[in-house]
């Protein structure tokens, strides 16, 4: 495994969170162009973390959030 991939793999999850610095994701990005398999891992990985993001997303229930609006209207 070149240095390169290993850095993808290391970093792919704040990579696809957005939490990469501008060189790191660069630097990510020129190595995915020419690299068919980490770009693949990248894109799966992508496409499973957006997946478990939506699921983990709920709304609160009505009655929870008219209790918090009306302790921010009494704040």
């Amino acid at each position: 495994m070149s240095p390169e991939c290993a850095f993808v793999l290391d970093h792919y999850n704040d990579y696809i969170s957005g939490e990469l610095v501008a060189g790191e994701v660069a630097r990510v990005e020129d190595h995915i162009k020419s690299c068919p398999n980490c770009e693949k891992f990248l894109g799966k990985a992508s496409r499973l973390h957006g997946r478990t993001v939506g699921l983990l997303r709920t709304s609160a229930p009505q009655t929870l959030r008219n209790s918090i609006s009306s302790l921010l209207d009494k704040a």
